[in-house]
């Protein structure tokens, strides 16, 4: 069972961070792609409540499950909103107040680090150089259409066996939204959620332990 006792965590060896919302605030290029796409295929742009919910999880998902699209729909939502996404918004996405600090100091202490995101891999490893911290990681794992890595539960199993640790190594998952709980209960890893992120009313009200600020998942990973 998690705690949140500072040093709670410190002797875990391997810790999985969720890229948006936990590493680095990409709200604003991400609201900026959605209103582009919503009115580039006439759609009517939910509220800003129901935006919010689109960061973190599969976008095809979300269109699909949240709004009632067909695939046909949600998928030519999806491709406006990554053309726009890619060009124009990507790299408006600051790591938060304290994030870098954290990933060096648990650089120092030999820890493993890696990224678990349902950003595409290669469009999490180029926001993360333009930011300066991809060599804080292990990995960087993001889901990959192509091989059919479309998850966050696919994504952790893969970045677990890239990283081809021991069998019973301790990893702990850290996310902001509750996909990032439940993908990685699925391989049996605990999971925290980070509440300076995306989350709402599902992740505040799930039997997931949480953590306020970047300063209480620092004292619970280093003591």
């Amino acid at each position: 069972m998690l705690s949140t006792a500072p040093g709670a965590l410190a002797d875990v060896p391997v810790v999985l961070l969720d890229l948006d919302g936990t590493i680095v605030d990409s709200g604003p290029g991400i609201f900026a792609a959605l209103g582009h796409a919503f009115a580039a295929c006439g759609e009517q742009l939910p509220p800003p409540d129901v935006l919010r919910t689109f960061i973190g999880p599969p976008l095809g998902d979300s269109f699909r499950g949240v709004l009632g699209m067909s695939a046909e729909r949600a998928e030519r939502l999806r491709l406006a909103y990554t053309e726009h996404y890619l060009s124009c918004g990507l790299l408006d996405a600051p790591p938060y107040p304290g994030i870098p600090g954290l990933l060096a100091a648990l650089a120092d202490a030999g820890r493993t680090v890696a990224v678990a995101t349902n950003k595409p891999e290669t469009t999490a490893r180029r926001l993360l150089e333009h930011q300066g911290l991809a060599d804080r990681f292990a990995l960087i794992g993001g889901t990959d259409r192509a091989t059919g890595r479309n998850d966050k539960s696919a994504v952790i199993g893969s970045v677990l066996e890239r990283l081809d640790l021991p069998a019973g190594t301790g990893t702990v998952m850290i996310g902001d939204r509750i996909h990032d709980a439940e993908g990685a209960a699925e391989h049996g890893v605990p999971a925290l959620l980070a509440g300076w992120g995306y989350g709402g009313r599902v992740e505040q009200e799930a039997d997931v332990l949480h953590v306020a600020t970047v300063a209480e998942l620092s004292a619970l990973l280093l003591g």
